[in-house]
């Protein structure tokens, strides 16, 4: 047994923050943190291919955006749902350089998953509301902007796994014209 002074007492005060959150009121803002500027170095010479696997299916636009209740001013809003900003911040997470900001680029996608149900019919899947929101993380990752991408390649897989592989290559400023 614990002799009285080896027992842990009851902590007798706690902070403001504390208490604000035990009765449900909004704790004070807390001060915002200035991040280190984006660091990864650009290389001018010629790019290799960025790759890159995802071991989960990116979130559809139906579940991309959810609405919230502002509480004091009652606005209505549209935001990314938490599952997209985790999806977002990872993406971030796992790309650790930046690509030429003024070349043009060809995004392939490939998906997999099953594709079939049990009883062999196609599964209903719509992979094109599923581009856009891969492409914004990545480019935005990447330092360049979205609408230098002139060629989008999507591939659907069947597989038992859900899986996605993202690719951009650069492209020539001649076959890029040609594909505008």
């Amino acid at each position: 047994m614990a002799t009285p002074e080896q027992q842990r007492s009851r902590p007798t005060r706690i902070s403001a923050a504390d208490f604000r959150a035990l009765a449900g009121r909004k704790s004070t803002a807390k001060p915002r943190i200035k991040h280190r500027a984006w660091t990864a170095k650009l290389d001018k010479g010629p790019q290799q291919p960025f790759k890159l696997r995802l071991p989960f299916l990116p979130p559809s636009i139906n579940k991309l955006f959810t609405t919230v209740r502002d509480p004091q001013s009652g606005v209505v809003k549209r935001v990314l749902s938490q599952k997209a900003r985790r999806i977002r911040r990872l993406i971030a997470a796992m790309i650790d350089r930046e690509m030429n900001p003024d070349a043009l680029y060809e995004l392939h996608l490939d998906i997999y998953l099953s594709c079939y149900t049990r009883k062999g019919k196609v599964r209903k899947v719509d992979l094109t509301n599923r581009v856009k929101f891969i492409e914004d993380c990545v480019c935005t990752a990447l330092g360049i902007d979205d609408s230098h991408i002139f060629r989008v390649v999507l591939n659907k897989h069947d597989s038992e796994d859900e899986v996605t592989e993202i690719k951009l290559n650069e492209i020539d400023q001649q076959s890029g014209r040609e594909a505008a």
